[in-house]
């Protein structure tokens, strides 16, 4: 894929955070969905970064969690997208759904990185933090509700349902998998 097609799929991802853009938008084909996978893993390694302090795979596990969450993302979407006959939709979701996630990721960097220390959970410091956390998990949901309403041919609701649905799963898969190989590194329960 060309530099300059790169870009415009970039600006496309921006457009899909404000609602301008939906899934259909995207051009259709594997070279836009591998762009927006790497996309969506450079963030995520860059995130892990702020949160741990070591490059993604320092920890033996933080790879794996990534790629296993991408893999739980496509999946999820690629199911969705069966289940409503809605296979020739799939690579323009997924080019969808991996840039945006990774442009919301990248919003969320500067947050992730400022996160109060857990010592300060007590003394209410966390406030301003916890609330900034909030506002982009709404606004992850109202953008992925839109791109799974718009390729799935469901109302707002839900394609916010769906949305919340991938989180739901995303979560229990990641914090299954965290306490299975990190539990002796992060100090996770075992």
């Amino acid at each position: 894929m060309p530099g300059g097609t790169a870009l415009s799929l970039i600006r496309l991802f921006f457009q899909l955070l404000y609602l301008r853009a939906g899934p259909e938008d995207m051009p259709a084909g594997q070279k836009p969905v591998l762009v927006a996978v790497v996309l969506y893993l450079g963030v995520g390694a860059l995130l892990d970064l702020a949160v741990s302090g070591e490059p993604v795979g320092g920890t033996g596990g933080g790879l794996l969690l990534l790629v296993v969450d991408a893999l739980v993302m496509a999946g999820y979407s690629a199911g969705l997208a069966t289940l409503r006959g809605h296979r020739p939709r799939i690579a323009q979701m997924l080019t969808a759904v991996f840039g945006a996630t990774a442009l919301l990721g990248l919003v969320a960097w500067p947050l992730v990185a400022m996160q109060p220390p857990m010592g300060e959970v007590g003394d209410g410091s966390i406030g301003w933090w916890a609330l900034m956390m909030i506002a982009l998990f709404a606004w992850n949901l109202v953008v992925l509700g839109q791109i799974y309403r718009r390729t799935l041919d469901f109302g707002a609701a839900l394609g916010v349902l769906a949305a919340l649905g991938y989180f739901i799963l995303s979560s229990l898969v990641y914090s299954t998998l965290a306490v299975q190989l990190l539990s002796g590194d992060t100090g996770l329960p075992s």
